[in-house]
This record gives structure tokens, C-alpha cells and sequence, in this order.
């Protein structure tokens, strides 16, 4: 993995522990008036099957060595537990990093919308810093968007990619708090209500029936679509989170987005979409703009002309849940939405079919 010895006279050292997915935990090791302190980091090592495990690898490492000369200058000072000042940053200049950041990784949409937002700040005009940014400066750069025309949706959508930078900042000590934490919800905007595209049971039976350009990819899609789990949850699954409850097979998620907790029981639909059982991660799959072109061909080619994006699979999960007889509460609990309002969007679209359906029968007049 990573070396992180360093020589004896050093005040910080920065060590590595074990983790039961085979990956790495980052803690500092120093001395304050005689006792020993380990200040766990919580930042880990994942194993690195690929490209992006070993850049995601290689970030942390850079994060957790900028930790050990903070705690060594701090020790020098006299001052451990406060936080020395650190070089302001511009809040575009931030931004742009981070586009780089995305780039690197291969998330190529993520790159484009951040650099959207950040060209959107650079019209708006205000400069800002990463410190200095606040409540009122985010609330006039929605107000501004939303006077240049942008949808409600666009506006929505950027707002929460500036909520994820920032609190990407936060992390990385470069802000005192994230100004949106501050603002109410009747502040923020809100997504408005859309046709979620999702599959039929036929469709998805379709697209089981159709080859795909990339087995893991088809895989994946299709276990999502049973299970309801987030690409960045399937990116991160390993197999160690997939256990015998004791009542069956089910997978014990930490979703990344939301930080919940869940547990999805495992159909025997899921458990056919499983590889091999093996070590470290569950599906191993290529850069997300390939996987989007992959996908795009697969459901080409499988006859089906929705406009179906990976985010589907979990929209056909709760769809097809619903539509079998689920109660709303049981699939907001299996989705971990923290608001079952969210998950009642599901219900309308299956209440509009129903109702689709019905009107199907021909008026047949008085007899």
C-alpha cells in the first residue's frame, strides 16, 4: 500500500490499521506532555483494483499528510487542538480544482457541471472566499440564477453540487462551516416534480434476455434495479457488506450520499445479478461516462427507446415494488429516504398508470 514510516526524531508520525474490507485506516501517532495520542483521521485506503482506487488512494494520502504537518506545527506551538489559519482560497479557484479533481477520476458530467456552476459565479461577479462565502452570498447567487432564466430544476441541480463542494471544503479545513447548513429549508430550492423514467418488469426482462457490450455493467444495472441502490453505493459495495441475515441474504449498505444506514434483503432476482464471490469490491466497472455509453447501447439494443440513465435502476426498483402491493413506508425504509414524501413520487406514477390502465376499456354506451 502506502509507506508512512517516518524517522524517529519526527514529532507526528502518520500510521496505517487494517480494516475488515482489506483497505487501510489513517491515524496520527505523537506525544502531548508524556502520553501517547492516536488521533484517528478517519480517512481510509481502499484496495486498489483500478485506476480510480489508486487516484481516490492517492487524494487521501495527500489529505491526511497535510493533517500530520498541521499536528507537527501545531506541537511546535504549543497549540495542539487549534487550528492554525490557513491560506484563504477563492471560491472559483476552488471549484476549479475540483473540476480537476473530477477530470482525473473520470467523472466527466460531474467535471462539466462544476465547471458550469463556476462559470455561472464568474458572471455573477461577487468575489468570494472559501472563508468568507456566506448565507446571503448563496442566497443572492440563486436569486441570480433564477433572474438569468435557468430552470427551477437547473437551479436545484447546481445548488446541490455547491452544497457537495463545500462541504468537500469544510472537510479539507479550508472553511469554518458550510454556509448552506445555515439557510432554511424554505430557502433552498427545491427540485420540481418530473417524470422519473423507470422500467417495466417486461423491459427489464428484455434487457435480461439482451447481451450487453460489458458484463459487469449489466450486472450492476440489473442488481440496482432489485435492490435500489445508488451507482455510487455500487461503486463502493463490497463483499463483506453482503451477509446471511439469519433470515436470508441481504446487503448492509452506508449509503454514500445520505450517510444512512440500510438493509436491503436480496431477492433471488438480485442474487443472480451477483459475480463470483470474491475479495474487496462487488462490481468492478469502468469510468461513469463509459458506463453511460454502454448502458445507452444495451438498452438500444434491446428495443426499449426510453431515455434510460443508470439512476433508473432505482426508480424501476421502487416503481416495481409499489406496483406489486409494497406498502409506501416499507420501500421508503428499503430506498433510505429520510423524507417519505420523496418516496411517495413513486406512488403517484404507479397510481397514474393504474389509471392509464383502466381507461384502456372502450366506452361501451348504454345498452
Amino acid at each position: 500500500m502506502f509507506e508512512t514510516t517516518t524517522k524517529a526524531k519526527e514529532l507526528v508520525s502518520l500510521r496505517q490499521r487494517v480494516t475488515k474490507n482489506g483497505g487501510y485506516s489513517l491515524y496520527l501517532d505523537y506525544t502531548i506532555n508524556g502520553i501517547r495520542t492516536r488521533e484517528f483521521l478517519k480517512m481510509y485506503l481502499v484496495p486498489e483494483h483500478n485506476k480510480i482506487d489508486k487516484i481516490q488512494n492517492q487524494e487521501t494520502m495527500k489529505a491526511a499528510s497535510a493533517m500530520k504537518t498541521r499536528r507537527t506545527l501545531e506541537l511546535h506551538e504549543g497549540k495542539v487542538g487549534i487550528r492554525p489559519k490557513r491560506k484563504d482560497i477563492l471560491v472559483t479557484d476552488y471549484i476549479a480544482r475540483r473540476v480537476e479533481y473530477y477530470k482525473e477520476q473520470g467523472k466527466r458530467s460531474e467535471a462539466q457541471t462544476l465547471d458550469k456552476i463556476r462559470r455561472w459565479i464568474l458572471e455573477y461577479g461577487k468575489r468570494a472566499t472559501l472563508r468568507t462565502v456566506d448565507k446571503g452570498y448563496v442566497l443572492g447567487f440563486i436569486t441570480f440564477m433564477r433572474k438569468k432564466g435557468l430552470s427551477e430544476g437547473t437551479v436545484c441541480l447546481y445548488f446541490s453540487n455547491l452544497n457537495t463542494t463545500f462541504n468537500s471544503a469544510y472537510r479539507e479545513d479550508l472553511m469554518e462551516v458550510n454556509p448552506i447548513t445555515k439557510m432554511e429549508i424554505s430557502e433552498k430550492p427545491k427540485r420540481p416534480e418530473s417524470n422519473r423514467e423507470y422500467l417495466t418488469l417486461d423491459e427489464v426482462k428484455r434487457l435480461m434476455r439482451t447481451s450487453c457490450g460489458n458484463e459487469m455493467v449489466k450486472r450492476a444495472f440489473l442488481f440496482s434495479c432489485f435492490t435500489g441502490l445508488r451507482l455510487s453505493d455500487i461503486e463502493a459495495l463490497t463483499w463483506d457488506r453482503i451477509r446471511d441475515s439469519g433470515k436470508g441474504m441481504q446487503v448492509e449498505s452506508t449509503q454514500i450520499k445520505t450517510g444512512k444506514a440500510v438493509y436491503v434483503p436480496l431477492s433471488s432476482n438480485a442474487l443472480a445479478q451477483l459475480p463470483e464471490r470474491g475479495r474487496g469490491r462487488v462490481f468492478h466497472l469502468p469510468v461513469r461516462y463509459t458506463m453511460g455509453e454502454i448502458l445507452a447501447n444495451w438498452v438500444k439494443r434491446a428495443g426499449i427507446t426510453k431515455h434510460i440513465t443508470y439512476h433508473c435502476s432505482r426508480h424501476t426498483y421502487a416503481t416495481l415494488l409499489l406496483t406489486f402491493g409494497a406498502n409506501l413506508y416499507t420501500v421508503s425504509a428499503l430506498l433510505g429516504h429520510t423524507d417519505i414524501s420523496t418516496t411517495q413520487i413513486y406512488a403517484k406514477i404507479v397510481d397514474e398508470n393504474k389509471r392509464k390502465t383502466v381507461d384502456l376499456i372502450p366506452d361501451i354506451g348504454e345498452r
